[in-house]
């Protein structure tokens, strides 16, 4: 072989690991913008499931003077009365939570089921209009709805 094919393989060698590398780093670039792309679509759906799940609470519960929020152990919690079961949602001990007891029991909030954790939740009324709002991290996210009874 003549000095000028081994200058020839050398260049295409030199492209070849030029293409090679530019192509580990668009990968890697779009690896990290596909996982910061996750990152943001799971914390949406982590504020959205809770308000979603309220919501369809509510509209289950759409009945007059069925839905209020009351406060137990200085806490505020959505109270839904059915037949003769009453339905607790609240947040306590960073989640919120849901407890079901009969009408003429007294809970204790610890004694609730943990929904979804939540760094913070509030929730307020006005007339027949909730106003629902969550908190994880530096994001939130809120929902009002309104009871049509």
């Amino acid at each position: 072989m003549n000095k000028r094919s081994h200058i020839q393989t050398l260049m295409f060698l030199t492209l070849f690991l030029v293409f090679v590398m530019g192509s580990f780093f668009v990968m890697t670039s779009e690896i990290q913008v596909y996982q910061n792309i996750h990152e943001s679509i799971a914390l949406q759906d982590r504020l959205m499931t809770p308000l979603a799940y309220l919501n369809t609470r509510l509209k289950s519960c759409d009945q007059k003077e069925a839905v209020e929020l009351v406060t137990i152990e200085e806490t505020l919690c959505l109270k839904m009365e059915e037949d003769q079961h009453v339905t607790y949602i609240y947040y306590f001990e960073g989640y919120l939570r849901e407890l079901y007891a009969v009408k003429d029991y007294m809970p204790s909030l610890d004694e609730g089921e943990k929904l979804f954790k939540l760094d913070d939740f509030k929730m307020s009324n006005q007339d027949q209009l909730y106003h629902f709002s969550v908190q994880i991290g530096q994001q939130s996210e809120q929902i009002s709805v309104y009871m049509h009874s």
